[in-house]
């Protein structure tokens, strides 16, 4: 008799996890793709991204590498973060041109729109150039539906420049108000959920599509080259984008939810209080994800294979 299996966590019932049944109306053309998505929070297309699409953003990069605000130093650049609202539109106007070829290659665009946001992702050959342990910030409301972001590779993602990784299920644990006016509510557990991800390389042109939810880190790109790449969003037609913030001046069960658009990520800089003169804003219970070292080890163990 196998007694080890009295003492291990029992897996998750997927059919009976809110945020499984959400995901469960598919954006993807590939029914393969969307299982692996459904059961991981990610997957992977091949070559899916030509050469001359690649060559198309470089132009863009290459472009908005000279204006003001552009600063590549050891750490990981994320162009959806600089403050010129010139890199901003430039990178969006690169992406919704290019999306309009690439996304129908692997997304039923009878529910894809096909005008989204993104941003290049730079990572220069550094140590310091590693991106932590994260989620990615919440676009639309999770509560009642999904999204997905995914990064084109505009180079061979080895283990040794920047390979991302991923903690496989923690799409579905529901930390849904996130943002970067949240504090991230598994910071203090960062060691623990290295030791459960699972590394994945990609070739020039690959595609990896991934849950904004799922817990991810990329490693430190300790090659000799810059480790270029780009982020797409895939949103559902008719899609309502939202922020979140975190206001010390109201109850701690409260958050302040923004419904935006996509001028927000023109000219928001991300750290202040959104500016509710433009932005419609509801106050909404705060849902806290406060979890002991065994209890977190306990969920990663009953989502992960």
């Amino acid at each position: 008799m196998d007694l080890f299996k009295f003492f291990r966590p029992r897996k998750a019932d997927l059919e009976q996890n809110k945020y499984y049944q959400i995901r469960k109306d598919s954006f993807f053309k590939d029914e393969e793709k969307h299982k692996q998505f459904l059961k991981n929070g990610w997957c992977k297309f091949e070559g899916a991204v030509t050469p001359e699409e690649i060559d198309s953003f470089m132009v863009t990069y290459d472009e908005i590498s000279k204006l003001e605000g552009f600063e590549l130093g050891d750490h990981l650049l994320n162009s959806g973060r600089l403050h010129n609202p010139e890199i901003r539109k430039k990178t969006q106007d690169i992406i919704n041109l290019n999306a309009k070829a690439i996304l129908p290659r692997m997304f039923n665009m009878e529910k894809t729109d096909a005008h989204t946001g993104g941003a290049f992702q730079v990572k220069p050959p550094h140590a310091n150039s590693d991106l932590l342990i994260h989620q990615d910030s919440t676009v639309i409301d999770e509560e009642s539906e999904h999204c997905l972001f995914i990064w084109i590779a505009f180079c061979d993602v080895t283990m040794d420049n920047g390979v991302l990784s991923f903690l496989n299920g923690s799409h579905l644990w529901g930390n849904t108000q996130r943002s970067l006016g949240v504090p991230w509510q598994f910071l203090n557990h960062t060691k623990t959920l290295y030791k459960y991800v699972t590394p994945v390389t990609a070739k020039k042109g690959d595609v990896i599509v991934f849950d904004p939810a799922t817990i991810h880190a990329s490693a430190p790109n300790l090659s000799t080259e810059i480790r270029h790449a780009i982020t797409i969003t895939v949103l559902k037609k008719n899609y309502q984008l939202v922020y979140y913030f975190r206001n010390p001046e109201i109850d701690n069960d409260l958050i302040e939810k923004y419904y935006v658009d996509e001028r927000f990520y023109y000219d928001y800089d991300f750290v202040s209080k959104p500016d509710e003169t433009k932005w419609r804003k509801e106050v909404v219970k705060f849902n806290p994800f406060t979890l002991s070292e065994q209890e977190l080890e306990k969920l990663i163990k009953k989502y992960i294979d």
